[in-house]
């Protein structure tokens, strides 16, 4: 499996099934540039679920050390479509189930933690983000971003890590599995996208 590559089938930003491939330079290290993946996406109705599933899958396929390539500007979902690959469930005030959508992160009112798989023992996770944010994105979900940050607090335990710092993908995978954050200098674009 060294140098060689992975394909995953997995959810789109905005629902579609897309093809990513994982880049496997040593046995147990998969890396997945996501510039292309996040190209085109709505602040309010894009959602990180498929970069759940690319976790999952990878994992299953024996990666132990996953490296997540972002653009500066991908959904600030806060990371509740990932949370929900990973089998957590969000409800509203009168109990419907929610799917992971920026739009919704202002109607959580709880969680159901009762599926969710919690981080696999040595595997690590490294998020390469770009310098440039989604300003836009974070004003406009700012207040709900605080929300949802709040909730996860409550029914996990955890303090999420800052969303400025970690963008939407990190805020919500830093509550289940740990994670490390280094800049596109240290990881640079392998699709020339971002």
């Amino acid at each position: 499996m060294v140098g060689k590559r992975w394909l995953f089938q997995v959810q789109g930003p905005m629902g579609e099934r897309v093809q990513i491939v994982g880049y496997v330079p040593s046995p147990e290290t998969v890396v997945f540039d996501l510039c292309e993946f996040f190209r085109e996406w709505d602040v309010l109705f894009a959602t990180t679920y498929g970069v759940g599933e690319l976790l999952l899958e990878a994992v299953v396929r024996g990666g132990k050390d996953i490296v997540l390539i972002l653009p500066g500007k991908h959904p600030l979902d806060g990371g509740m479509g990932l949370l929900e690959a990973l089998g957590v469930r969000f409800f509203d005030a009168a109990g419907r189930e929610l799917t992971g959508l920026g739009d919704n992160l202002k109607r959580v009112t709880s969680l159901d933690l009762s599926g969710v798989l919690k981080k696999p023992q040595n595997v690590r996770v490294t998020l390469a983000l770009g310098e440039e944010k989604n300003e836009e994105a974070l004003r406009l979900l700012c207040g709900d971003l605080f929300h949802f940050a709040r909730l996860l607090f409550r029914f996990m335990g955890e303090r999420p890590p800052d969303v400025r710092e970690v963008g939407g993908v990190g805020m919500g995978l830093g509550v289940v599995w740990e994670v490390d954050v280094t800049g596109r200098e240290k990881m640079p674009c392998l699709s020339g996208l971002c």
